[in-house]
């Protein structure tokens, strides 16, 4: 147990029984459960894997594609999160038409970006088989495009990909504390990021930086995998994905330039403040990825 634990737990057992004082007939049992569960049983996972989740999405294995929107959508969250993080965004795309999936995975995004891509290429493979469909597109933010990428090249996931929509995705890997990586030229100030970094995400949060093995990886050969398309959704104020632009793909010498659209949420929206976790809910951005899909819905 870490020196900060015992705190936690004296400090969740403290709310509870002042609760209890308040309302001696109210039931606290679930919230001091759950404190309790994060706190001390899953001790040893990052703090990003033991927060409480946020939202609400459920899959409705009944959805099928139509011919306006022939491809299943499939939402991969990103690090620390859980496919509740859809809950706007899933709704609004169900509403346009959409049949709309999304797995949780990694352990909340925490394992390892291999394991993570294993896990949700049989996700996918499971969509594919009930739908009917043979291909899928694909929403990934922030390390869930990565580990879309991932899948894609490694496990030929690509030829299941009509399209991908990337949502501040550090597809060229980004700087160790995003806007904080001046701290790295201070004395002790990497050995803090790093630890930092650990503590928040496990490994999976190095696997993502620049120059990383996996991150080189995926740009071998190019950045755009054979027969896919790509929107690239960025913005300007990410603090986490730095330099803002590595979440852009590059088109290659012989590749069709219209294969990829990069896109600023300020090239629309010139006032918008959009804050790195709020790309997957920022009505903004899901006007965005609605336009996105419909423009390749309409291209077949």
């Amino acid at each position: 147990m870490s020196q900060e634990e015992p705190g936690l737990l004296r400090r969740a057992l403290d709310r509870g029984v002042a609760k209890l004082r308040r309302n001696p007939r109210g039931d606290i049992t679930e919230e001091l459960t759950q404190e309790f569960y994060d706190h001390a049983t899953n001790i040893t996972l990052p703090l990003t894997a033991r927060l409480k989740p946020k939202g609400f999405f459920q899959d409705d294995w009944r959805a099928r594609p139509t011919a306006a929107r022939p491809w299943p959508v499939v939402l991969i969250h990103g690090s620390g999160a859980s496919k509740g993080s859809w809950q706007e965004l899933g709704a609004e795309l169900r509403k346009a038409g959409w049949a709309v999936f999304a797995p949780d995975f990694g352990t909340r995004a925490t394992d390892p970006i291999a394991e993570s891509a294993s896990q949700v290429g049989a996700y996918i493979d499971a969509v594919l088989l009930i739908t009917g469909a043979a291909q899928v597109v694909l929403v990934g933010h922030s390390q869930g495009g990565v580990v879309a990428r991932y899948w894609m090249r490694t496990y030929g996931g690509y030829m299941k990909v009509r399209h991908m929509v990337s949502l501040s995705v550090p597809n060229h890997g980004t700087l160790m504390g995003g806007i904080l990586n001046p701290m790295t030229k201070l004395r002790r100030g990497e050995g803090f990021l790093e630890s930092v970094m650990d503590s928040l995400f496990g490994p999976t949060g190095f696997e993502q930086l620049r120059g990383h093995d996996i991150i080189t990886f995926l740009a071998e050969g190019g950045d755009l995998d054979p027969g896919v398309s790509y929107s690239c959704v960025a913005t300007h104020l990410d603090p986490f994905i730095q330099p803002p632009e590595v979440a852009f793909l590059e088109v290659g010498e012989d590749d069709d330039p219209d294969r990829v659209r990069n896109i600023w949420v300020e090239d629309d929206n010139p006032r918008a403040m959009i804050r790195h976790n709020d790309m997957v809910r920022d009505p903004r951005v899901i006007e965005i990825v609605r336009a996105e899909l419909d423009r390749v819905a309409r291209l077949g």
